[in-house]
């Protein structure tokens, strides 16, 4: 399962086959009831990834909600931000009678977004046309970088400088990181933080009932065509037994590592 991961990792791919994959990879698992918590971004622009994730996760796994109605936890608000304590709320939810007994697994997947055109180390990043007008594809990123005053993009800021690395000075410095590739690498840092703040959340949280939490950090491309996505990472954490054993296959958080490469015109990144 492991390598099957790691055959993934860090490659831009379709929408709909990653999240086809996501479903397989919980649906291994074997568990009576799934959940799902979904984080994005606001932006309008992400209604292709939430319509995927809905379409090929969500009405496969998920109990019903209502009849014919299935439904994930959802966050969405500026830069896809987590905030801690949705997790307990959205476990609990689906701590249902069955899995008092059993147990089940919870997927949370966080998708950051970035604005592209193009394909593979000649795409640019981060501006796209919107209702025939340039902007910028994620703005509240783009407004990270560019020292904006706004209350979530204070939040933000303070999540860059996580174990006091200053990953906003990282992504300003040339010699460190392509300004052509700034959009992109922000995205990608975002989406892993944000997975971190997950996962500090799963470690002090007691659930309701046994469960495998699994942990899926991503980036959206928002394309003038069909949306594609990059995988940057994948934490499984098994709270079956004690004490609970945690993996994780990915990418880290530092966009001065980040290379950017391609793989048959399609985006890969690597890490140094």
């Amino acid at each position: 399962m492991r390598e099957n991961v790691e055959q993934r990792i860090g490659r831009e791919q379709d929408l709909d086959d990653l999240n086809r994959w996501l479903r397989d990879y919980v649906h291994a698992f074997g568990a009576p009831v799934v959940g799902a918590m979904h984080i994005t971004c606001a932006d309008e622009s992400e209604f292709e990834c939430g319509e995927s994730f809905q379409r090929h996760v969500v009405n496969h796994l998920l109990p019903r909600l209502k009849f014919g109605c299935r439904a994930a936890f959802r966050l969405a608000n500026l830069g896809g931000r987590y905030e801690p304590g949705a997790l307990a709320v959205a476990e609990h939810h689906f701590a249902t009678p069955e899995t008092r007994d059993a147990f089940k697994v919870l997927l949370i997947k966080i998708n950051a977004h970035v604005a592209v055109d193009g394909h593979g180390e000649s795409a640019t990043f981060g501006r796209m046309q919107r209702y025939d007008t340039e902007s910028t594809a994620c703005g509240a990123l783009h407004a990270l970088l560019a020292g904006a005053e706004l209350p979530a993009v204070a939040e933000l800021r303070r999540l860059f400088l996580r174990d006091d690395v200053d990953r906003v000075g990282q992504l300003l410095d040339p010699q460190q990181v392509p300004p052509q590739q700034r959009s992109l690498f922000v995205a990608l840092a975002n989406a892993r933080l944000q997975a971190r703040r997950v996962e500090d959340d799963i470690q002090t949280h007691g659930a309701h009932s046994p469960t495998v939490y699994v942990v899926a950090a991503a980036v959206t491309f928002n394309r003038p065509g069909r949306d594609t996505e990059l995988l940057c990472g994948l934490t499984t954490v098994d709270q079956r037994q004690q004490p609970p054993t945690t993996s994780y296959v990915g990418l880290g958080d530092r966009p001065a590592r980040y290379r950017l490469g391609e793989v048959y015109g399609h985006v890969q990144i690597t890490e140094t």
